[in-house]
C-alpha cells in the first residue's frame, strides 16, 4: 500500500526506455502519484513567479518523474556514479544508460523546489497511536531541533552562496546549513530548513515554528535561545524546554519546592529603548518611565550533571534550562532534567544522515547552489524513508524504534531496489528486525574533530576513556538574587551629602 495514499499512474505518452517501474521501498514511500503531484505544484509555482503560463514541456527520454526518483536513488546510494544508479533504477543493460551530462541537465531542469515540496509532504513524527514511554514525557510528545552543516563541492558559485566564513577556519569546501525538527522517539523528521552557511541557526529555526503545536515539548540547546524566537515558539501552544547560557540574567521571583524557580524575562529590545528614552527624559528634567515592560514568565531549572566513569574519574557540568511548564507538581525539576537528555536524539539523526546515509567525510557532489539544495532535500527524504521502515517494523513488534539499527535498515532498503513495493517492504522490514541494537548501558567516548585548525585535538592516538559511565543530577536550592531595573536611580540629597 502506498505510504501516503497517492495513486500510481504512468502517462502513456512518455517513452518507457528510461522510465522506471514502481519498485523498491522508494516507490512505496514516494508513489508515482505523489511524485507527479509535487512536480505539478512546482511547475505551477514557477509559472506564477514568471507571471505567465509556461509553455508545455516536451516529452523527453528523461522525464521529470524519472529525475525525481533518480535523485532520491542517488542519495540512497551516495557512493555510486550517475550511470550505475540509473541502470539500477531502470534495469537497463550495460551500455544503454544515459550520459552523465544528460542526467546533470535533468537535475538542473528540476531544481530544488520539487524535492522541498516532497519532503514537506513526507515529513511526520512516524508515531504509533497513543503515548509511549519512549516518545512522550509529562503527556507531551518529545521533539527537538538542532543545526548542522554539510560540505558541498568547492566551486566559485557554491563559495559565493555560502557567504563569509562558509569554508570554516582553514577549510576548502563551502558549507550549507541545515536545521531539523525531529521527534525524539522515532527520530522521524517533522520538518527542516536549509540555506547558506551565512544564515544563522536561529533564522532557520524561525521558519519551523509553524510546525509546532499544542501537545509538543520542544527541546533545544543553548545556541537557540533569543527572546524573539522563544516568544514565537511559545505562541504556537507548544511547551518549551531550552537550555540557556549562564550569562542570561534569571532572578528568582518565586522559589518552588523542587529547587526550580519562576522568573520574568523582559524583552531586551524594549528594555534598551526604555533605557535610551529614560536618559533623554532625565536630561530634560522629567521623571523616568517605570511602566511594565513586555516580559515572559518562565520556570528555571538549574542543576549539576556529574558523570562518573568506571575507573572512578568524574566530570561535572552545570546546566540552566527554562521552560513553559510552570507547575512543579505536574513536571518536577528532576524529570525535566532527565527529559532534556532526550534532545540527543536529533544529534543521532544528523549522525545517521551524514555518516550512514551520505557516507563519512563525503562531500555533496553538486557544484551549484540550486543542485546542492536539491541534494539536501533529497537526502532528507531518503532518510525519512528509512526511518519510516524502522517505525513500521517497530510498530509491528511493539518495540522502541531506538532498538532497531538505521544501518541495517539502510542496507535492507538498498538490497531490495529491484523488488515490487510490497515484496520490498516485507523483505526490508524482516531485514531490519533481524539486526536489533543490543541493550547497552551508558557509554562515553572522547569527541574528536578533524577540521583544520580545530580547537579540539583529534581522538586518534589519544588515550581512550573508559567505556561505561553513570550520571547523577544535583538540583540545588535557588538563591534569591536582587532584581535589576532598566534605569539608574538618581541619588537622594542624603546620599549626595554622604558621598566622599
Amino acid at each position: 500500500m502506498p505510504a501516503h495514499g497517492a495513486s500510481v499512474s504512468w502517462p502513456s505518452s512518455t517513452p518507457a526506455r528510461f522510465l522506471p517501474g514502481v519498485r523498491g521501498v522508494l516507490s512505496w514511500f514516494v508513489p508515482a502519484g505523489l511524485a507527479d503531484e509535487v512536480l505539478a505544484l512546482a511547475r505551477e509555482e514557477e509559472s506564477a513567479a514568471a507571471a505567465a503560463e509556461l509553455p508545455a514541456r516536451r516529452v523527453r527520454l528523461l522525464p521529470a518523474r524519472l529525475g525525481l526518483y533518480f535523485v532520491l536513488a542517488l542519495c540512497l546510494s551516495s557512493g555510486l556514479p550517475y550511470r550505475r544508479v540509473l541502470g539500477g533504477l531502470c534495469g537497463l543493460p550495460a551500455g544503454e544508460e544515459a550520459a552523465s551530462t544528460a542526467l546533470t541537465a535533468l537535475r538542473r531542469r528540476l531544481g530544488p523546489r520539487p524535492f522541498e515540496l516532497l519532503f514537506a509532504r513526507v515529513a511526520s513524527a512516524l508515531e504509533p497511536p497513543g503515548q509511549q514511554a519512549w516518545s512522550h514525557a509529562f503527556g507531551l510528545l518529545l521533539t527537538a531541533w538542532d543545526g548542522t552543516t554539510l560540505k558541498i563541492a568547492a566551486s566559485a558559485g557554491n563559495a559565493a552562496w555560502a557567504g563569509p566564513g562558509g569554508t570554516g577556519q582553514g577549510g576548502h569546501y563551502p558549507r550549507a546549513r541545515l536545521v531539523a525538527l525531529a521527534c525524539c522517539g522515532t527520530r522521524g523528521l517533522l520538518g527542516a530548513a536549509a540555506g547558506p552557511f551565512s544564515t544563522g541557526e536561529r533564522a532557520l529555526a524561525a521558519a519551523l515554528t509553524g510546525l509546532l503545536h499544542r501537545g509538543m515539548l520542544l527541546l533545544a540547546d543553548r545556541g537557540f535561545y533569543s527572546w524573539g524566537l522563544w516568544h514565537a515558539a511559545a505562541g504556537t501552544g507548544a511547551d518549551l524546554l531550552w537550555r540557556v547560557s549562564s550569562g542570561l540574567h534569571l532572578p528568582v521571583v518565586r522559589a518552588l519546592p523542587d529547587g526550580s524557580w519562576l522568573t520574568r524575562i523582559e524583552d531586551p529590545r524594549a528594555k534598551d529603548n526604555r533605557y535610551r528614552k529614560n536618559g533623554k527624559r532625565r536630561r530634560a528634567g522629567k521623571p523616568p518611565d517605570t511602566s511594565p515592560l513586555p516580559a515572559i514568565t518562565v520556570r528555571v531549572i538549574g542543576f549539576t550533571l556529574t558523570v562518573t566513569l568506571d575507573d572512578g574519574g568524574t566530570r561535572t557540568e552545570r546546566y540552566r534550562m527554562i521552560t513553559t511548564l510552570l507547575d512543579c507538581r505536574a513536571a518536577p525539576a528532576a524529570g525535566l532534567a532527565a527529559a532534556y537528555a532526550r534532545r540527543w536524539a536529533v544529534e543521532t539523526c544528523f549522525a545517521e544522515l551524514k555518516t550512514a546515509l551520505r557516507g563519512p567525510g563525503r562531500i555533496l557532489r553538486s557544484r551549484t547552489p540550486d543542485l546542492a539544495l536539491q541534494e539536501i532535500w533529497a537526502y532528507l527524504t531518503a532518510y525519512q524513508a528509512v526511518r519510516a521502515v524502522i517505525a513500521l517494523a517497530a510498530a509491528g513488534t511493539g518495540t522502541s524504534p531506538a532498538r532497531l539499527s538505521f544501518t541495517a535498515a539502510l542496507h535492507a532498503v538498498r538490497g531490495t531496489a529491484r523488488l515490487a513495493p510490497a515484496a520490498a517492504l516485507a523483505e526490508t522490514t524482516a531485514g531490519t528486525l533481524a539486526s536489533p541494537v543490543p541493550d547497552r548501558p551508558g557509554r562515553v567516548w572522547v569527541r574528536g574533530l578533524r577540521e583544520p585548525g580545530a580547537a579540539y585535538p583529534s581522538a586518534a592516538g589519544a588515550k581512550a576513556l573508559p567505556h561505561h559511565m553513570t550520571c547523577t543530577i544535583t538540583i540545588p536550592t535557588p538563591a534569591r538574587a536582587p532584581s535589576n531595573t532598566t534605569d539608574q536611580q538618581k541619588p537622594t540629597s542624603n546620599q549626595k551629602s554622604q558621598a566622599p
